[in-house]
């Protein structure tokens, strides 16, 4: 694995592009998922990693199961 390519980069991308898909905003989602804004852009952006209880609480306000947001990060490796 090279430098920039790790699970929490491709995680970060996979929650964007299925925010982005279901037509929220980054507040949108984060208000859903009762997380702060800045919270999902430090996620999007792998600068924060969540638990895999606020992992849950993104895909639910997604309406995604969390095991596609994972597939979906653990393909593009």
């Amino acid at each position: 694995m090279t430098v920039g390519d790790g699970i929490d980069v491709r995680f970060g991308r996979a929650l964007r592009h299925y925010r982005e898909a279901a037509g929220l905003s980054q507040m949108a989602l984060a208000h859903e998922a009762g997380v702060d804004r800045s919270y999902v852009g430090q996620v999007e952006r792998a600068e924060k990693c969540p638990t895999l209880i606020v992992a849950q609480a993104l895909a639910l306000a997604l309406h995604v199961p969390l095991s596609e947001i994972i597939r979906a990060a653990e393909e593009a490796g």
